[in-house]
């Protein structure tokens, strides 16, 4: 059993990598006041979560940002509160062929939008959040600190395990927030 996890790890592991060889993105850093399309993915497995992204989701609205969420349910069966709306989408393993190449239309729609700011607050287990992460378009990526993905973010945050996602999402604007963009004149 083990040895198959080995295998389909190192198997996973190389089609993301070739994947991410050939993304083309315009990297910039980004702060939270001048970003205007904001891309989010998280773990949508527990209607808890699903909550917290909704009331972020109006937050960001309210503050005149466009945003866009994506949330990875863990079930195979769809949630009574996982139903897509227009901002809210939802993707579940079998959303992808079996080298990972994306092939639901949310998913597909959410790598090809050039969000200003991409905030990735799924734990690290996930790796389907990690791979929608690592292929987005996005100018600047922000995530939860992570060893094995540091090459997918422009940021990264360090917290401890016991962090909520209400928390990290704290963190993840606070940061963001205080992200001081020196501009040079000539």
């Amino acid at each position: 059993m083990l040895v198959f996890k080995n295998i389909k790890k190192k198997y996973r592991n190389y089609f993301f990598r070739k994947a991410t060889r050939k993304l083309i993105r315009q990297k910039k850093v980004v702060n939270y006041y001048e970003a205007k399309n904001i891309g989010i993915i998280y773990d949508a497995s527990q209607e808890e979560n699903y909550m917290l992204i909704s009331n972020l989701t109006k937050e960001l609205q309210l503050s005149g940002k466009r945003v866009n969420t994506l949330g990875y349910i863990r079930q195979k069966k769809r949630p009574h509160y996982s139903f897509p709306r227009l901002i809210f989408g939802f993707f579940f393993r079998r959303d992808f062929t079996w080298n990972y190449k994306p092939k639901s239309i949310f998913v597909k729609d959410f790598l090809e939008t050039e969000f200003d700011i991409l905030i990735d607050i799924s734990p690290e287990e996930i790796f389907f959040t990690k791979y929608v992460s690592g292929l987005s378009r996005a100018k600047y990526k922000v995530g939860i600190f992570s060893a094995n993905y540091f090459n997918i973010y422009d940021l990264m945050i360090e917290v401890d395990d016991s962090c909520s996602l209400e928390e990290c999402i704290g963190h993840s604007l606070h940061y963001l927030k205080n992200l001081n963009i020196q501009k040079t004149y000539a």
